[in-house]
C-alpha cells in the first residue's frame, strides 16, 4: 500500500542548485533565506496555478 520513499539526493548533486541560490544572492544583494524564501514563494504559486488550471480543464473551477 505504502511505498518506500526515494533516497534523497546526494550533496554532489544538490551543487549546481546551490551555485545558482550563491550567484541570486550576489546578483540581488540579498541573503541566502531571502532567495531561498522567494523561490519556494514562486514554486508554491506555480503549483497552485496548475492545480488551478487542472480544475478548469475538467470543466470545474470556481465560476463552475
Amino acid at each position: 500500500m505504502f511505498a518506500i520513499p526515494p533516497e534523497g539526493p546526494k550533496l554532489g548533486e544538490l551543487q549546481p542548485l546551490a551555485e545558482a541560490i550563491d550567484g541570486l544572492c550576489e546578483i540581488l544583494d540579498v541573503d541566502r533565506e531571502a532567495v531561498i524564501e522567494s523561490l519556494a514563494d514562486i514554486v508554491r504559486r506555480r503549483a497552485a496555478f496548475e492545480e488551478a488550471l487542472r480544475e478548469v480543464e475538467k470543466g470545474g473551477g470556481r465560476d463552475a
